[in-house]
Formats: structure tokens, C-alpha cells, sequence
């Protein structure tokens, strides 16, 4: 939220504060003083709410918020509007909430309802329609899953907003027409206040403040996604993809978090480490990287088993778009390249791509890969073929309709051989 963008300072001011003695009591000579926890931050889902005591519970905290300010986007709530199921950012020290900052997925007015879902600025959701009316105005809370689609967990009808909200990922961005895409609507961006003048990018996570006028949502305010929103937090989510070597995850679509010898694993080990785990991370920045101190396992959600890839081949990139054998492979703002690898070296080289396939296959990381007899693919196959692979001697072909992990010998025409499944 852009309420948010005063938290460091916050935090700075906070930390000062208690390291000079702050919020203590003495008796006068020095003892018996008494100093307050640091400011802490978790970033989470309402667990549950107590409001005859006003107090609540958010990734294991149970926090006082009857001294709380409760806001979104510069407006004040009260605690009873406070519900079980909101995704908030809550300041507190010493189990006393201070600052609540509501984080809705979208704000906005119904546009469509049905049984199944309902449509917010235009964009459909797997929630109940029932109960609501089209030109309600509405704050919708949720989690991004493994398919990148909302798991919405409550929905609340609020008073007319100045502004709606749509948020997620930038995709189609065309810089002449100042247009770009989230879900399924266009944003026209031509008038907007970018956060920090930053340079819009594909893959771009960005909440965007404006109207929607029926056809699209005319932007006012883009807020962009990165570190600073959740460095030295607890941050809880579901993991959307993870690297082969569990050295690295995302939360959320957007959040690339990296493990590291000092990373601890509560109710679970590093292989737990998995797509559509729910789990809560502590997180610090180290070289411009988000590493996670503590991985809390809390749950797991169910993921289609289409979703992950991993592609071996010669690399051709024509300066824009990125092939191996021919098919297409997406690369954006959030792709990584690792061991000198990059987009202005990697025609013609044999590399290793990881990445999802959700309405085209998305690369998360590049990494170059040693060319020998031996070849790991994880994806689709179809009538024998797999990447542009076939098997020589027929062993893809029983894997055909399936998505797989397998491994294969590999000759020097690029024809496989001895295909099975990965053991591990």
C-alpha cells in the first residue's frame, strides 16, 4: 500500500528510540529498567478476531488492537471492521498492535455475480456471488496460488471508495500505447504517477490505484512490488515455484526468496520445500537478495502437476524472443541468470531453463548446462515428442498425454534414447 512506503523510516525511528532507552522505567539509579521490544512487522492472514477484548491473531501472534490504527489507502477503520480472513500488514511491540494496514487483492465496485464467482473492476473470482449486487463496493482479500489465481478468503462490502484497486502481475505492456495488462483487463496507464518514476516492465508486480470505466481500468497511482515491502519481515504466503536445488522459492508470484546454511525449517526440513506449501518466512536482505532466516511450514494446497518445467537445449534469441528448438520460452523481469549467463551471450548456448507454464511458459531461472549424453527434461509429452525431442527407440512414447520428470541418454544429433522416470 502506499502507506507503506513510510515503514522504514518507521522502523528506523523505533529502533532509535529503544536504543536510547525509550519506553523503560527506572527507579533512578539504574535499575530495574525496563525496555520495550523492537518494532516488529508480520505480514499475514487475521486469523481470528476477538472483538469484546479487541485483540486478534495473525501467524501465531496474538496482538492487542485496541490502541491500533486501522487504514487503507490514507482511510481509517474501525476495529470492528477488522475481519477473520484479511491479508494485513500490522506493526507491534510487546504484543501490541500498532498500525494495521489492510491489504485487499482488489477494491472496487461488482461487476458481475453468480453462484461461482464474482467479478471485481471487471475481473472474475472463485468466490460465491450470492449475497452480493452488481455496484456494490467491495474489498476482496485473498493469496495468490500455484496457477497464479486468487484464493479468496473473504470478501467485505465497504462505502464508496475515490479510488479502486486491481493488483498483479504487468503483462502485454506496450509502452506506445501506455497499456498494459493484469488478469484479464487492459490498464491505461497514459496519466498515471509511477512510484519513484521506475521504468514498467513484463512480470512486474504492481498494485494500481484508478477507475474502472466498464472497459478498462484507468490507473491513477502505480505502486510497484519489490524488497523494500517486506525486508525484515514475517511474511506468510503460498509457494509458487521453487528451483530444482530448493536454493530458492517464490511466494505469492512475487516474492523470490533464497535459503542458505543459516536457514532454519520449523514443521518441516528444506524438502519440504515444494510448490503450494503454505508457509511463513522470516525474511532479511543480503546483496539485493531476500533470504529467509526461518521457513514455517503450515499447510499445503492442491497444485495441477502441469506447472513446473525444466528444458535443456541450445538457446536461440533473436533479441527478443528466447527458443529452444524452436518452441518459445518467456523471459522477464523476473527471470535470473546464474554463472554469467545472460540474454547478450546466450545465442547458441546449451543451457538449462526452470520456469512454469501458465498461458506460456515462463522462465524463472537461465543457467548454462555442460552438453554430454545425458539429458534431464520435465514437461509434456505428446506423440513421442517432448521439447522438440523424440526418443529414437520409442521410450517417450508411453509417457505420451503426460506431464513428467525423466531423464535420457542423448546422442549427437540431438535424438534420445533409454528415456524413464527421474528416481528422484
Amino acid at each position: 500500500m502506499r502507506s507503506l512506503n513510510l515503514l522504514s523510516l518507521a522502523i528506523g525511528l523505533s529502533l532509535a528510540v529503544t536504543g536510547c532507552g525509550g519506553d523503560s522505567s527506572s527507579s533512578g539509579d539504574g535499575s530495574d529498567i525496563v525496555q520495550s521490544s523492537p518494532l516488529a512487522r508480520t505480514i499475514g492472514t487475521v486469523d481470528s478476531v476477538s472483538y469484546p477484548d479487541e485483540s486478534f491473531t495473525i501467524n501465531k501472534h496474538q496482538l492487542d488492537g485496541s490502541q491500533a490504527t486501522i487504514s487503507y489507502d490514507d482511510s481509517s477503520y474501525s476495529f470492528d471492521e477488522l475481519k477473520q480472513g484479511m491479508q494485513v500488514e500490522v506493526e507491534y511491540q510487546d504484543n501490541q498492535a500498532q498500525q494495521v494496514y489492510l491489504q485487499p487483492a482488489a477494491t472496487g465496485q461488482v461487476t458481475a455475480v453468480s453462484d461461482s464467482s464474482l467479478s471485481i473492476n471487471g475481473i472474475s473470482y472463485d468466490y460465491p456471488g450470492s449475497g452480493f449486487n452488481i455496484g456494490d463496493w467491495v474489498m476482496l482479500y485473498g493469496l495468490v496460488e500455484p496457477d497464479d489465481s486468487w484464493k479468496v478468503t473473504v470478501v467485505t462490502v465497504v462505502d464508496p471508495q475515490t479510488t479502486a484497486e486491481i493488483e498483479g502481475a504487468i503483462s502485454g505492456l506496450d509502452t506506445s500505447q501506455s497499456v498494459f495488462t493484469i488478469a484479464t483487463v487492459q490498464v491505461d496507464y497514459s496519466n498515471a504517477v509511477i512510484e519513484d518514476s521506475r521504468t514498467l516492465a513484463d512480470g512486474l508486480w504492481v498494485e494500481v490505484y484508478g477507475q474502472f470505466d466498464g472497459s478498462q481500468f484507468v490507473a491513477s497511482i502505480i505502486d510497484i512490488r519489490d524488497n523494500d515491502d517486506v525486508r525484515n519481515t514475517e511474511l506468510e504466503g503460498i509457494i509458487t515455484w521453487v528451483s530444482p536445488d530448493l536454493t530458492s522459492f517464490e511466494i505469492g508470484g512475487n516474492v523470490r526468496v533464497y535459503t542458505n546454511g543459516n536457514t532454519s525449517f520449523d514443521d518441516g526440513t528444506r524438502s519440504n520445500l515444494e510448490i503450494g506449501a503454505v508457509v511463513e518466512v522470516d525474511l532479511i536482505e543480503l546483496e539485493n537478495k531476500l533470504f529467509a532466516t526461518r521457513v514455517d511450514f503450515q499447510d499445503q494446497v492442491s497444485v495441477p502437476d502441469n506447472l513446473e518445467f525444466n528444458v535443456e537445449g541450445e538457446a536461440s534469441y533473436d533479441g527478443s524472443i528466447l527458443s529452444i528448438n524452436g518452441i518459445v520460452f518467456i523471459v522477464d523481469v523476473n527471470t535470473e541468470y546464474d554463472d554469467g549467463i545472460s540474454l547478450s551471450n546466450i545465442n547458441g548456448q546449451w543451457v538449462e531453463l526452470d520456469g512454469k507454464a501458465n498461458n506460456g511458459n515462463y522462465v524463472k531461472r537461465v543457467r548454462p548446462e555442460r552438453k554430454d549424453n545425458e539429458i534431464s527434461l520435465e514437461g509434456p509429452v505428446e506423440n513421442g515428442i517432448m521439447w522438440g525431442y523424440s526418443a529414437t527407440d520409442g521410450s517417450l512414447v508411453q509417457f505420451n498425454g503426460q506431464w513428467v520428470d525423466v531423464e535420457c541418454q542423448r546422442d549427437s544429433d540431438n535424438s534420445l534414447s533409454f528415456c524413464r522416470l527421474d528416481p528422484n
